[in-house]
């Protein structure tokens, strides 16, 4: 799965959405979130096909908040920077 698909704001705040408030139906979605319903559509097919969502039968739409946790935190390593160690001067004596 690739961590530039949570890089996406509208997406970022449909999977905070979905672990904040658990599974949800896209008009609710859409509403919490200020979005057409084809906007948000567009994306859960987007989330669901990456596997971090899932369709439920009742036509709500869950998270996987250990996968997502887990995809964020690989995102994060691949952003960090690791600075060298730093080296003291030595002191310059009159």
């Amino acid at each position: 799965m690739s961590t530039s698909i949570l890089m996406n704001r509208t997406r970022s705040q449909i999977l905070r959405f979905l672990i904040r408030s658990g599974p949800s139906t896209l008009s609710v979605l859409a509403s919490g979130l200020q979005a057409s319903q084809a906007t948000v559509r567009r994306h859960l097919l987007v989330l669901e096909s990456a596997g971090y969502i899932q369709a439920l039968a009742d036509e709500r739409y869950s998270a996987h908040a250990s996968l997502v946790e887990c995809q964020l935190i690989d995102l994060a390593a691949q952003y960090s920077v690791q600075m060298p160690p730093t080296t003291a001067l030595p002191l310059v004596q009159d």
